[in-house]
């Protein structure tokens, strides 16, 4: 007797804790018609907190539709601050437990608004430097396309680029590498992977996602030049120098492509395994590149020191083959040292050019040290070592 008392007690406690869940779901509901969105937030807090609620879809479906609302008007934002992804629990536990389909529809649109909202919060994050939560925006949004039997390539993209600024290379490939396979209209997709798999001395892989994209789109510069540049990270000159030229033909005024074109030359010059001829072949060809940099752009520091080292190395190469001579070789001896002196002086407008723009680079004003103490140029000479104390 006791015990179905007893029983009869919690079916009587069952039912009126039911009741009252669904009052406090009906007055969220009205609050939340009315767009109070603070009472409808209390009531229906308060109703997913009966047990009742785990089995019910409707008060999880007005719950999404809540916070929902509470994230896109902004000045109910301090009411919930993380009520986009609160939204987005509640309509996926609705979906779950809606046996019949009933909020199927609606839920399927309003995720779609949800994950347009959670890619602009992963935007926001990820302007704001901070990647670990613009990636997880952003793959909330992609998960919630796949949902939807979609793609978000954006979102995707946007993953990428918060692995790779986090520098997690294996999550970054495999992100770009998707993108790839999806054929996301983006020149850039191949060239962040490229540039990936180079810094993993994937060579190989890398080379062939540049070929990939080349073939995508043809002629652009932002691959022709990565293409470049991992070629002459790898030793592989000539073929930097045909990729580049391709580049100059496409944007002849770029001035990146023509100080590349004289760093390629500027290496090849130094490569013993090539005759004296093909060497100094490729000396006037950096000179010609950097000048034509120099042209476009006369402050670029780096071409002004370049150009500036190129003659002094090649100066005190020679003064440095003069004095091995043997003393019976005075002849010999002049000429070549007239030769060397002659390169410091091609040498030091570009580099004193240089020490203006940049007043306190080491490399420079030692280069510019050594030139003036060769030429005698004492003056200048003092002031330098007062710049290097």
């Amino acid at each position: 007797m006791k015990k179905t008392v007893f029983m009869l007690a919690l079916v009587f406690l069952a039912g009126t804790t039911f009741a009252q869940m669904k009052k406090d779901r009906t007055s969220a509901y009205n609050y939340w018609q009315k767009g109070e969105l603070a009472k409808a937030k209390d009531f229906i807090d308060k109703a997913v907190a009966y047990p009742e609620s785990a089995t019910d879809a409707k008060v999880w479906f007005y719950k999404g539709g809540i916070y929902l609302d509470i994230h896109l008007k902004k000045e109910f934002k301090i009411l919930a601050p993380d009520a986009l992804n609160i939204s987005y629990d509640a309509y996926a536990k609705s979906r779950d437990l809606d046996s019949k389909d009933e909020y199927k529809g609606e839920i399927m649109l309003r995720m779609i608004t949800i994950g347009g909202e959670l890619f602009n919060e992963g935007i926001n994050f990820f302007k704001s430097n901070d990647y670990d939560k613009a990636t997880r925006y952003f793959d909330r949004a992609i998960q919630i396309s796949k949902e939807n039997k979609s793609i978000d390539t954006l979102a995707i993209y946007g993953s990428a680029l918060c692995y790779d600024k986090k520098g997690d290379k294996d999550k970054a490939i495999a992100t770009y590498s998707e993108l790839v396979d999806l054929q996301m209209k983006e020149p850039s997709i191949y060239t962040s992977l490229a540039m990936l798999y180079k810094d993993k001395g994937e060579i190989d892989k890398a080379t062939k996602t540049l070929e990939q994209g080349l073939t995508q789109y043809p002629g652009n510069n932002d691959l022709i030049i990565t293409q470049a540049n991992i070629y002459i990270s790898t030793n592989q000159h000539d073929k930097a120098l045909k990729s580049l030229f391709a580049a100059r033909d496409k944007e002849p005024k770029n001035i990146s492509i023509h100080y590349a074109i004289g760093v390629t030359y500027d290496l090849l010059k130094n490569d013993s395994t090539s005759s004296q001829a093909v060497r100094d072949n490729y000396f006037n060809e950096a000179v010609k590149a950097y000048q034509e940099t120099i042209k476009l752009d006369s402050n670029y520091f780096d071409a002004l020191f370049n150009l500036g080292a190129v003659y002094f190395n090649r100066g005190g190469d020679v003064i440095n083959i003069a004095n091995k001579l043997p003393l019976s070789e005075t002849k010999k001896y002049e000429t070549m040292m007239a030769e060397g002196n002659d390169f410091l002086k091609k040498a030091l407008p570009y580099l004193e050019a240089a020490s203006r723009i940049q007043p306190t680079d080491k490399p420079t004003l030692v280069s510019l040290k050594e030139i003036y103490a060769r030429l005698s140029m004492m003056d200048k000479l003092k002031a330098i070592n007062e710049k290097l104390q």
